[in-house]
């Protein structure tokens, strides 16, 4: 297994939720952390304390992914990156009324598929120079299984990501560059009560074999290991209590 300590690992959307927790842990491994987030600058701060509080190494930084220009910069400010989970997502339980369904569509993949994108082809053009380079894009058990009309959007989002990982894997191989994906069930985060009422939440667990969610915990080490593992790519990685099992 490679070591990643001293690596700087980027984490979009990392300023709560599973994006938090997956920073945090590459930090207890001697990464040095990029907390990137959109609009929440108190979060991030408190991520940004939580990470140096435990004595890791982090910095934070504003970007909306889906802004081409924005993220060209982003990289341009940070330097050398060696490490990019992509993460961040606009929340599928959290649309408003108002959206039309066209509006929702564009928005969930400006966030979700064009951020991964545009972050990933920043983060590629300058770690191939070096020969070394892990991309983890965060998909969802939802990119198998059929949407209800609510999340189709999310659902398409997240099957892209899938197109990603094989586009980036197989053209970053011969530059010592992996990308792989890892597809999360439910997960269990601090926002959940946000999303889910008690008894949707019984209803959701429910359908999970393993009758529960994840924790955010149990994903960082399946984004760990990849990140490790450097003959390992082009591959998912569900981890999803047996919603779905692979082939």
């Amino acid at each position: 297994m490679d070591s990643i300590e001293g690596k700087v690992a980027l984490v979009t959307g990392a300023s709560q939720g599973l994006g938090r927790v997956i920073a945090q842990e590459l930090a207890k491994l001697g990464c040095r952390v990029v907390v990137n987030y959109a609009n929440n600058t108190a979060n991030a701060e408190q991520v940004k304390r939580e990470i140096e509080t435990a004595g890791g190494d982090v910095r934070i930084v504003r970007c909306d992914v889906g802004d081409e220009a924005a993220v060209n910069e982003m990289f341009r400010e940070l330097g050398p990156v060696d490490i990019l989970v992509n993460n961040a997502r606009l929340d599928p339980w959290l649309r408003t009324a108002d959206m039309s369904e066209g509006e929702w569509f564009d928005r969930v993949m400006r966030v979700n598929l064009k951020g991964a994108f545009l972050a990933s082809l920043a983060f590629f053009e300058r770690a191939k120079a070096r020969g070394w380079g892990r991309i983890v894009n965060i998909a969802s058990v939802r990119s198998f299984r059929p949407a209800e009309m609510s999340m189709i959007a999310y659902g398409v989002s997240k099957l892209g990501m899938h197109a990603l990982t094989r586009a980036f894997a197989d053209n970053g191989a011969p530059y010592g560059i992996t990308a792989n994906t890892v597809a999360p069930g439910m997960v269990v985060t601090e926002n959940i009560g946000k999303r889910l009422t008690p008894e949707k939440y019984a209803e959701e667990s429910a359908a999970i074999p393993l009758g529960r969610g994840a924790t955010c915990g149990e994903i960082a080490d399946a984004v760990i290991f990849p990140l490790r593992n450097g003959y390992v790519t082009g591959e998912t990685i569900n981890i999803n209590g047996g919603m779905y099992y692979a082939p």
